[in-house]
């Protein structure tokens, strides 16, 4: 768990360089005339989506200025299109998050860009745009000038509409506020409602309530009504505690009680009761009371009743555990209580997600194996994840300012006595020291690589990352003191692994025409690629593609040079002669004459075609 810990923050180092790399280019690209980034050539330059580079940006950090552009007048027509583009083609349809994009793409404050599209796109009239076209009006403009120097309806005919139903709106019209109840009118009419309020008959109600309040609205007192009558009559802990104290002073006399707190008696005996049940309600369920819950429901008992045998949950509480327990049983799950996590059920489930690959873990088998629900198993280790950085946060600033420190006064780290002083282990110092100066660089070199090296890094990865644990090559990089760059690339050629480019295609073909053998390009290229491997690469690229047809002159010249040598040589010096008279054809041409030697003379029958390969390779 640690470790894949680890590769996350490994992938999170790798996006902030992406994001410093974006940042980079987007101030390179920046147009001061046009007031934005070329963000389509950024995206170029990254191989990334756009939307992929717009979320790696950070415009807090970046020396990019931001426009800002409140009024709908400020905005010009080109921003305006390339607004409308950007919204219709680049993001389709746009959620919350994307708007912060937007507001990347176009360099111009989010709240702006949102505000223009609106008005673009429902050709909505705003104030600062009224009194604008209400100037160029003045100034003797007709509609179609105005509609140029404001692209933003669909036509002039939908310009002129919005700008008359906006000045048919009267904003001068002072709004009047309704009028709020105050609590003491609230009260009373609290006592009207519960003296006069008769269930399909209110008439008597409103009539008093009117009396009482001169100054309101028939509508008003009528809403106020339904709000006191619907009002839900919640029991807070402060009444069942104050209750609770009236029962020990004044004993089970509930109207007395009742009259105490202003409730009815048989209101203040159920808050009573309901206090007496939450006092011996328990949250946590044990096996035991699992057990009692199950037999419960297979004898097709109700959960009023199991609440009662059990003694110490609700019936709500009762029916929501038969609902879990039905839902586990259906999936063939052990349900377990819900007691705290212990060490081994941690050490398993961290266990069984690192041997899945990452957003490929099948929580329902974890689930099973572990007998808690699908949940449970992601919040745990949801959890354990956010304890896991936090403690690798906590931990880093003071790692890093030891490891410097030490570096600083030595030229080394001992990162024993780090640990010993921060009370850590190593791998943990390791894992979590930023503090980068000074590393050097490794760059295979086959003349210069040294294995004691190689071995110290392999050795350190297999006893602290063990399959099928993902290797922290920040620790790898601490532990060596070279790039972890350098480190990934060569625990990979350490591996075998090559990834054949076209650079390293054309050094096998260079050392190939070399006359080097395929052992020694293979120690060339890295120091435990296969001799198979690069002789593979080299029959299945190089010589598709450097293979040239022969002429009918050179394969007349070959013909009859074998002709002449062949009863007077052994075959294996026929091959070199060939070659030797003819330096400037490829030998693969050379290959389908030769071969067929053996069977036009008999003497060369017995060598075969295998020795002729042999020869040749």
């Amino acid at each position: 768990m640690e470790q894949a810990l680890a590769a996350d923050d490994a992938r999170v180092q790798k996006r902030a360089e992406q994001s410093i790399h974006v940042m980079q280019l987007a101030g390179r690209t920046y147009d001061e005339q046009r007031g934005r980034c070329d963000w389509e050539l950024v995206a170029r330059d990254m191989g990334m989506s756009l939307i992929g580079c717009l979320r790696l940006f950070d415009p807090s950090v970046s020396t990019v200025p931001v426009r800002s552009l409140p009024n709908i007048t400020d905005w010009l027509a080109e921003d305006i299109s390339t607004l409308k583009s950007a919204v219709s083609e680049k993001f389709g349809v746009v959620t919350a998050d994307e708007w912060r994009l937007i507001g990347v793409y176009m360099n111009i404050e989010q709240p702006d860009c949102f505000m223009a599209h609106n008005i673009c796109t429902f050709s909505r009239m705003t104030p600062d745009m009224y009194k604008a076209i209400i100037r160029h009006k003045n100034d003797g403009l007709k509609w179609k000038d105005i509609f140029e120097l404001y692209p933003i309806p669909n036509s002039v005919h939908v310009l002129r509409d919005a700008y008359h139903r906006f000045k048919k709106r009267d904003d001068s019209k002072p709004k009047t506020l309704p009028m709020k109840w105050s609590d003491a009118d609230t009260r009373l009419l609290k006592e009207l409602v519960q003296t006069y309020d008769k269930p399909g008959n209110r008439h008597e109600l409103l009539t008093r309530a009117q009396a009482a309040f001169p100054n309101r609205s028939q509508k008003s007192i009528l809403d106020k009504s339904r709000q006191i009558i619907s009002k839900p009559q919640v029991i807070t802990n402060d009444a069942m505690d104050r209750v609770n104290k009236l029962v020990d002073a004044y004993g089970k006399d509930w109207a007395r009680i009742g009259q105490e707190i202003d409730v009815s008696p048989r209101r203040a005996q159920r808050i009573w009761t309901l206090h007496q049940e939450r006092q011996k309600v328990t949250l946590t369920w044990t096996e035991n009371e699992l057990d009692i819950l199950r037999k419960c429901i297979h004898d097709g008992v109700g959960m009023a009743e199991a609440s009662r045998r059990i003694g110490t949950k609700t019936q709500f509480g009762c029916y929501f555990k038969e609902q879990s327990l039905k839902r586990a049983m259906a999936n063939n799950t052990l349900q377990k209580s819900k007691t705290p996590w212990n060490a081994d059920d941690v050490a398993r489930v961290l266990h069984l997600v690192s041997t899945y690959k990452r957003g490929e873990i099948d929580w329902t088998a974890i689930g099973k194996d572990i007998g808690r629900t699908v949940s449970s198993c992601k919040t745990k280790h949801g959890e354990l994840q956010r304890n896991r950085i936090n403690s690798m946060d906590n931990h880093s600033q003071a790692v890093s300012h030891e490891v410097q420190k030490q570096y600083e006064q030595q030229q080394s780290v001992d990162w024993a006595k780090i640990a010993q002083q921060l009370n850590l282990s190593e791998r943990e110092c390791l894992e979590a020291n930023q503090f980068n100066d000074g590393k050097i660089r490794w760059i295979y070199h086959p003349d210069e690589f040294s294995w004691d090296m190689a071995n110290r890094m392999t050795t350190f990865i297999k006893d602290n990352y063990p399959k099928p644990l993902p290797v922290n090559y920040t620790a790898v990089s601490n532990y060596m003191w070279i790039g972890m760059s350098d480190c990934v690339k060569m625990a990979s050629l350490l591996r075998g692994e090559m990834v054949w480019t076209a650079e390293s295609l054309a050094k096998v073909v260079e050392l190939r025409k070399q006359g080097m053998m395929y052992k020694d390009i293979a120690r060339q290229l890295s120091p435990a690629l296969s001799t198979k491997r690069v002789s593979s690469a080299y029959c299945n690229h190089i010589n598709p593609q450097a293979y040239t047809p022969l002429s009918d002159e050179e394969k007349q010249q070959i013909k009859e040079m074998i002709d002449t040598h062949a009863a007077q040589m052994p075959f294996s010096e026929l091959w070199a002669l060939v070659v030797q008279n003819m330096p400037r054809v490829d030998q693969n041409a050379l290959r389908s004459i030769v071969n067929s030697t053996p069977e036009n003379y008999s003497g060369y029958a017995k060598h075969g075609l295998g020795s002729l390969g042999n020869h040749i390779f």
